[in-house]
């Protein structure tokens, strides 16, 4: 009976021990390479939310094109990046009206070749009720920004990967508003309006887009992203004025929304995270 591990053997030189497979885990900076000189599109990256993920993917190296209405807050973003490797650019953009993405879009292309990443993360929320009288303007403005307004920009960055090649990636910042309307307490005004109605179709669009980029064959992954409460973040800033609980309840930074996206955008290529829901500790909504 062989002793050791040595088949019997009993030579005194023990076998040399196997050497150790390589880890298939790398830290985030080294898997963020790929991506160095690649091109991002950020949607409103003048907010909370968009603006963290717009940082990490200038510290990441990336180009990216901050497409917002607002000129004064992406150059406050811009100006405190010191010693980054990326780059970050202000495109005027209305995602609401379609020539405004096309020019977006047309002017990335020619500038710098095309989009490889794209995040949608413009969105708004209304105060008003869906029953409330002279409330077309709110429901349409929600629908043209959180669907229609993701969807052409999404139209437009697949365009654009597809015709270079492009396994590129698009990250849809959801909510968790996607997949659970919250309840409202009872003899108080509810806050949901058309904003839940408006995440769910995000839900329902990043799967019919998975299945479009799949049929396309373009390798392209896409990811939706959906948050608790953030500090700072459309939502928490306007329920909390009607809703005192809001101000009590936990709520995750920005920068765990953007450490999220970095995530979803460095797994290997084989894997595509398709949802990912992030609540702060103790979250009850």
């Amino acid at each position: 009976m062989s002793a050791n591990g040595n088949n019997g053997n009993n030579d005194s030189n023990e076998a040399t021990p196997p050497a150790p497979l390589p880890s298939v885990r790398l830290d985030i900076a080294d898997r963020m390479k790929r991506w160095h000189g690649k091109v991002a599109v950020v949607t409103g990256a003048s907010g909370a939310i968009g603006g963290a993920i717009a940082i990490e993917l200038v510290k990441a190296g990336m180009i990216v094109c901050a497409l917002s209405r607002r000129r004064d807050k992406v150059e406050k973003l811009r100006v405190s990046l010191f010693d980054v490797a990326g780059t970050l650019n202000y495109v005027e953009c209305d995602i609401t009206v379609e020539d405004d993405i096309k020019y977006a879009f047309g002017w990335i292309e020619n500038t710098y070749g095309g989009v490889d990443m794209l995040v949608n993360n413009a969105g708004i929320i209304t105060k008003c009720l869906l029953t409330e009288k002279n409330n077309t303007r709110d429901l349409y403005k929600t629908m043209e920004t959180n669907i229609i307004g993701l969807s052409l920009c999404t139209r437009e960055a697949v365009k654009s990967m597809k015709a270079r090649d492009v396994k590129g990636h698009i990250i849809n910042v959801n909510s968790i508003f996607g997949h659970k309307v919250h309840q409202a307490v009872p003899g108080t005004r509810p806050l949901n309006g058309m904003y839940p109605a408006s995440k769910y179709a995000v839900t329902a669009i990043t799967e019919c887009i998975r299945q479009e980029l799949v049929y396309l064959g373009t390798g392209c992954k896409v990811t939706s992203i959906s948050p608790g409460l953030v500090e700072g973040d459309i939502l928490s800033a306007n329920t909390s004025k009607d809703n005192d609980i809001v101000n009590y309840m936990p709520k995750l930074k920005p920068e765990d929304v953007a450490e999220a996206v970095l995530y979803a955008i460095t797994t290997p290529e084989n894997v595509q995270i398709h949802e990912l829901i992030i609540k702060p500790m103790g979250e009850f909504l």
